[in-house]
């Protein structure tokens, strides 16, 4: 809220994060802390547009480096931060050690899935087999950013993991759509 940031957008980016996080939890050794600190980075990926709309990922930065977060230690801060600032611009190995990369790759991919900040999939399902994480979002909206932003993500994705990731479209009616279908046929005749 201090930032006001998007929150259905953030909401959604904090669930499609950490539904790839489980999905994967054979694969990336990671723990419950890990997972609380890419919690803590989907929440606050946006803050840092409050502050600079030309450098939203080093101001988001700063603001992590320079709030205290009651619970977690000064480097899961940084780490937090870090993840925050390499979401959305080039990645420089020498900053990061493999846990923060792995998180990053990660919130890549979950900020890909919304995109465009209008929650287009009612149901996002994440499975892991063989050596692809298939992510399967319902949706009757066009999801051609989605899909493009995802596909840019996806090669750092798969250099850190070893895997491909890849989204599916699942054509369902949203409850929206079904509604207003609904209502221009006169209704539900069976």
């Amino acid at each position: 809220e201090r930032y006001q940031c998007n929150v259905p957008h953030t909401r959604f980016v904090e669930k499609a994060a950490l539904g790839i996080f489980d999905a994967m939890k054979k694969l990336h050794g990671l723990g419950e802390r890990e997972r609380l600190i890419l919690q803590l980075a989907a929440i606050m990926h946006d803050s840092g547009k409050f502050v600079s709309l030309m450098y939203p990922s080093e101001a988001g930065y700063d603001i992590i480096m320079a709030s205290e977060i009651i619970g977690i230690s000064h480097e899961e801060r940084e780490t937090v931060a870090k993840i925050i600032k390499y979401n959305t611009r080039d990645f420089d190995y020498r900053q990061m050690n493999l846990t923060q990369s792995k998180l990053t790759a990660m919130l890549r991919l979950a900020n890909a899935l919304d995109r465009s900040h209008k929650q287009k999939f009612t149901a996002i399902t994440t499975s892991l087999r063989r050596q692809t994480l298939t992510i399967t979002g319902s949706t009757l909206y066009d999801i051609t950013l989605e899909q493009g932003i995802f596909r840019n993500h996806s090669d750092f994705f798969e250099e850190v993991f070893g895997i491909q990731p890849i989204l599916k479209q699942k054509k369902t009616m949203t409850p929206k759509h079904a509604d207003s279908t609904k209502a221009k046929n006169g209704g539900n005749h069976e």
